[in-house]
């Protein structure tokens, strides 16, 4: 998966000896980690997680349906709806938090991170991803459907 491979980036620019340039190129890895995560999710629970028995195009779209800044927004306030379980809403809260700290990671030339902090990261992130993929389909697909469709107000 996606996910699995931006974690792996991530883990290889943060060991050893690594410059500022890798550790915010690994913080942005994980920031991509779990908004894959997401996306996967989202596709295979609303359009199938079966390649033979799913329309490729409607699972792609699903895919590719996550907005950051609006996924920021829903995120942040999934812990107060209450249906979502502590996997869920710990991931949220993960990605919202990651976000910034990848706009950070990616924008701001004065900001420096430890490798401590960029391996705390990664581990945290591995952490909630296991954690989220074993969530029941039926609580993933109601994520998905909180983080991508805009509810009326009418």
């Amino acid at each position: 998966m996606l996910s699995d491979d931006f974690l792996d980036i991530a883990l290889r620019l943060a060991e050893g000896s690594p410059t500022q340039a890798d550790l915010r190129r690994a913080i942005s890895s994980v920031y991509y980690a779990i908004f894959h995560a997401i996306c996967q999710s989202n596709a295979d629970t609303l359009a199938g997680d079966n390649p033979q028995d799913r329309d490729r195009m409607a699972w792609r779209q699903a895919y590719r349906a996550l907005e950051h800044g609006y996924a920021r927004q829903r995120c942040r306030q999934a812990r107060t709806d209450g249906r979502f379980s502590a996997a869920v809403q710990s991931l949220a809260d993960f990605f919202a938090d990651t976000q910034s700290l990848r706009n950070l990671a990616d924008y701001d030339p004065g900001r420096t991170f430890s490798q401590q902090q960029v391996l705390v990261a990664i581990a945290e992130a591995i952490a909630h991803v296991e954690a989220f993929r074993a969530v029941p389909t039926r609580e993933r697909r109601a994520f998905a459907v909180f983080v991508l469709m805009r509810e009326r107000q009418d």
